[in-house]
């Protein structure tokens, strides 16, 4: 397979150096594809924005990254032109700089809500005591992604003191790019959140020995990001639509835009410019144009 990948790259007339560095790339691909007991050959386009995830919560640069996915890339072309496989799934993956934002198709309101009602804590494989415990705080951290649109440090970051189940409002604490925010809870979200708090957390907080923590979302890995990338393996197996977890946040800006003004929408979302929150009203005028492109009569194939 090496061979395969060395002998194509030679081919494309690249220098010795390049192919070396691209090599080591590939091999770094390879490496965790085995640590996630994933064939690379049988990689979908998010198992790739997995990889891209985890190059990104160990502090790669982005230029770098660019790099490794570029070395993907190629390795993916040289198995498509040898015949192994039929597509390449890295093809359309673009890695944004700091001044671009990656554009998501928007997920409709059904999709989104459907993420957090279809979640059945009860359709898993109890292989550990705390299974269903998990799967209920894993339901908990999907309501606050579709229905207050928070991002995975935010979820990392909540207390229990955050929520106000009496209330039925959550105070989103700020961070170095969102202000912090005051939002209403959903009705189905303030049932599920009481019991979890006064129940399934503190089962948690046993069986993890974290009985002095005061996190909302207690987990028994070291960082909340672990567990997070396991619900969202989940969740796109709900939803094959489904990218990432900045895709249902950007669903949720989108349609929030759709209901209320800019300025309310800057505080929900908990920007710190306005220029942020416009930039969803662009998301909203692509995912549009990807809808009439889709349903076009021009588009459209005989059967």
């Amino acid at each position: 397979m090496d061979n395969t990948y060395t002998n194509y790259l030679k081919k494309q007339g690249y220098a010795r150096r390049t192919i070396a560095a691209y090599e080591q790339s590939k091999n770094r691909y390879q490496q965790w594809s085995a640590e996630q007991q994933l064939n690379p050959e049988q990689a979908s386009y998010n198992d790739l924005l997995d990889y891209l995830a985890h190059l990104r919560r160990h502090h790669v640069r982005t230029t770098t990254m660019q790099t490794y996915l570029a070395a993907i890339t190629h390795y993916y072309d040289s198995l498509t032109t040898a015949g192994i496989i039929d597509q390449n799934p890295a093809r359309y993956i673009e890695l944004k700089t700091r001044d671009q934002r990656k554009l998501y198709p928007t997920m409709s309101k059904d999709q989104l809500e459907n993420l957090y009602t279809s979640f059945d804590v009860k359709a898993l494989r109890k292989t550990k005591t705390t299974s269903r415990q998990s799967a209920i705080r894993n339901k908990i951290a999907t309501g606050l992604m579709v229905y207050q649109g928070l991002d995975v440090n935010t979820l990392s970051s909540l207390k229990t003191e955050n929520i106000d189940v009496l209330g039925g409002t959550i105070q989103v604490p700020g961070s170095r790019k969102h202000n912090p925010r005051t939002l209403a809870l959903q009705a189905r979200q303030i049932i599920e959140l009481d019991r979890y708090i006064n129940q399934t957390r503190a089962e948690l907080q046993h069986q993890f020995r974290q009985e002095e923590s005061d996190q909302l979302l207690i987990t028994g890995y070291t960082h909340y990001y672990d567990a997070h990338r396991r619900l969202m393996q989940r969740l796109k197996k709900q939803e094959p639509q489904l990218q990432s977890a900045q895709h249902i946040r950007s669903s949720v800006i989108v349609h929030w835009l759709r209901q209320h003004n800019l300025r309310e929408v800057q505080y929900m979302a908990g920007h710190k410019n306005i220029q942020s929150t416009e930039a969803y009203q662009q998301d909203d005028t692509e995912s549009l144009q990807l809808d009439i492109d889709r349903f076009h009569p021009m588009n459209e194939t005989e059967d």
